[in-house]
């Protein structure tokens, strides 16, 4: 996996696994992000504001599979740099097996409930359907949408980012022309648009499945038997990143409420925008952050310390100069970047462009801290990082999120997550210098 360790040549290996892994989750994100634009556009703020009320429930999916898929790659990995390539393939099958019944089980208590979590979102008058649509018909489509981030993953962690690419952009070229057929073509509305999402995620999902049929990967559909070491491992292992979706979850339910009260829908819908150009960059530097985990808990595995110090540094920087670059480039233009989604819509304009200027200054501090959370997952240092994620994602932002509106105004809406960023760079930074002491000892 990692042949020539002089430092272009780890470089280079980093690029060869973190560039398609950045492409893979961008084309994740650009999914969500077509939507957006032709929901804005034909069904206005209401479109928008109900698919920001929706996130709560596609957070906690990713949370699972996220928590599962790293877990259980992490341990697969570990085997594979250990040449115990019999245990790798029933830890895929086991990681597998477990994430795709938890899914559906949940999928189905959607369905079930549907008009019960559609009133805990705070979905109610003129919300209710344009959510309860897009809800109902997205919770056929999660199974899938969650198991092409395990395929990915695992894909990845073989090392064939290449492949795992291919399959996210076919998926996207067929959501695109599916958005205009159902959204602007046949006027579908809010069905129209989950159920384009829903049919392009299939795609790579079945082409998934006959990679892993076919015999050319290194993992296998194997037999197994339940494992209660692998379990808890998985869960630990991938705890953080779990507490990490989870937070986004509770967090963006509260800033829809606090949003809902003090400003309403337009507002809403404002942050409905904010958060689809947060979901890039995030999407961005958790492609990086995959590459990291990747190659870190390879060589972590194998045992050379000086390689995982020095991916590490690669990974850090890479995000900072990722973050750095998007500041700047969106705060030449923002308004237009909002208008992409917005249209004319003055009203939404107006505040989306005023919070986006100040949220995005989260981007210069976002990366080196959720970089700093896998790589502690990478080395099975769990606690540290399930810490800088709840710190970052959940502590710091439900506290800021219900004060600083009340002691600054509408301001202290977008002010939440810079301030959480920065804070949160403190304790990753010590955490980090002394993880890399401590390898340097060893």
């Amino acid at each position: 996996m990692i042949q020539d360790k002089t430092q272009k040549g780890l470089t280079k290996t980093f690029f060869n696994y973190s560039i398609p892994c950045i492409i893979a989750m961008f084309l994740t994100s650009f999914v969500t992000i077509v939507d957006g634009m032709f929901i804005g556009n034909k069904l206005g703020g209401r479109g928008l504001a109900a698919v920001n009320l929706t996130l709560p429930v596609l957070y906690l999916l990713l949370g699972i599979t996220i928590m599962i898929g790293l877990g259980g790659m992490t341990l697969a990995t570990h085997s594979l740099g250990a040449k115990d390539i019999v245990r790798a393939r029933q830890r895929f099958a086991f990681t597998f097996v477990l994430n795709a019944v938890i899914i559906l089980g949940m999928a189905v208590l959607l369905r079930g409930l549907l008009d019960n979590v559609v009133y805990i979102l705070n979905a109610k008058e003129e919300l209710q359907s344009y959510v309860k649509d897009y809800l109902g018909t997205m919770s056929f489509f999660y199974l899938f949408m969650m198991m092409n981030i395990i395929f990915s993953m695992f894909i990845r962690g073989e090392g064939k980012p290449q492949l795992s690419l291919f399959f996210g952009i076919a998926g996207n070229i067929i959501n695109i022309m599916l958005d205009y057929l159902f959204i602007i073509k046949l006027d579908y509305g809010m069905k129209g648009a989950a159920l384009a999402t829903g049919i392009a995620v299939m795609i790579p999902f079945f082409l998934g499945c006959i990679y892993f049929l076919s015999g050319r990967s290194a993992y296998r559909f194997v037999q197994f038997s339940f494992d209660r070491t692998d379990f808890t491992s998985i869960v630990f292992n991938g705890s953080s990143e779990f507490i990490g979706q989870i937070s986004i979850c509770i967090t963006t339910y509260l800033f829809n409420f606090v949003i809902l009260r003090r400003i309403g829908i337009g507002g809403v819908a404002a942050f409905t925008i904010i958060g689809y150009v947060f979901f890039i960059q995030y999407m961005i530097i958790t492609g990086i952050a995959q590459g990291v985990n990747t190659l870190v808990s390879y060589s972590f595995g194998a045992r050379d310390r000086e390689t995982t110090i020095r991916l590490l540094a690669i990974g850090m920087k890479a995000v900072v100069v990722v973050g750095t670059i998007t500041f700047i480039v969106l705060m030449g233009c923002t308004e237009g970047v909002v208008r992409l989604f917005a249209g004319d819509r003055s009203e939404i304009i107006k505040i989306a462009s005023g919070g986006m200027r100040i949220h995005i200054l989260a981007f210069l501090l976002n990366g080196y801290n959720f970089i700093a959370s896998a790589y502690f997952t990478s080395i099975g240092d769990a606690k540290t990082s399930a810490a800088i994620s709840i710190l970052r994602s959940l502590v710091l932002i439900s506290l800021f999120i219900m004060v600083l509106p009340i002691v600054l105004g509408d301001i202290g809406i977008w002010l939440t997550v810079p301030l959480a960023e920065a804070v949160t760079f403190i304790l990753s930074y010590a955490r980090i210098s002394k993880s890399r002491a401590q390898l340097r000892l060893t």
